[in-house]
C-alpha cells in the first residue's frame, strides 16, 4: 500500500539527503563526517525511495551496476592506502596543490580520495543488499 504523503515527501527527501551526504563528505576529511556517514546519507535517501515507491518503481529509477560501483570505491581505498605505503606508511595522507582554468589554486589531499572510495563502498554495499532482498521477493525480476 503506497502512501500519498510519503511519495510526495520521498523525492524532496533525496535532494536534501544528496546535498547533506555531499556536504559530509567533502567537510570529513578533516573533521568529524566523511565518506562512511555521507554514504549512508545517500543510502538512506535511496532506501526511503524503494519504500515510498513499489519495487519496480525502484528498479526503473536505481538499477545501476552497485557491484561495480562498490569494486571501484574499494580500488580507490586500497590504492590511496597502497600510495601511501609509498610515502612512507600505510593511509598516510599527503596534499597536492595544483592550478585549474578559471579556478585558480586548488589543494587536494589524499584523504579525500580515500573519503570518496569509502563513501562508494557503503552506498554499492547497501544498494546491493536492497537489491538481492527486492530480486528475492519477486522470482520474476532479475537483473539485465
Amino acid at each position: 500500500m503506497r502512501s500519498l504523503i510519503l511519495s510526495a515527501i520521498a523525492p524532496i527527501v533525496l535532494h536534501l539527503t544528496l546535498v547533506f551526504s555531499l556536504f559530509l563528505l567533502l567537510y570529513g576529511h578533516n573533521q568529524p563526517g566523511g565518506g562512511f556517514i555521507a554514504g549512508l546519507m545517500t543510502a538512506v535517501g535511496l532506501v526511503l525511495q524503494w519504500v515510498a515507491f513499489d519495487a519496480r518503481e525502484g528498479w526503473r529509477r536505481f538499477n545501476w551496476p552497485w557491484d561495480k560501483i562498490f569494486s571501484w570505491g574499494l580500488a580507490l581505498a586500497a590504492g590511496v592506502g597502497l600510495f601511501g605505503l609509498l610515502k612512507g606508511a600505510f593511509l598516510k595522507s599527503s596534499l597536492y596543490e595544483f592550478d585549474l582554468p578559471f579556478v585558480g589554486r586548488v589543494e587536494l589531499l589524499s584523504a579525500f580520495l580515500f573519503d570518496v572510495g569509502v563513501y562508494m563502498v557503503v552506498v554499492g554495499v547497501v544498494m546491493m543488499i536492497l537489491t538481492l532482498i527486492c530480486e528475492r521477493r519477486s522470482p520474476r525480476r532479475r537483473r539485465q
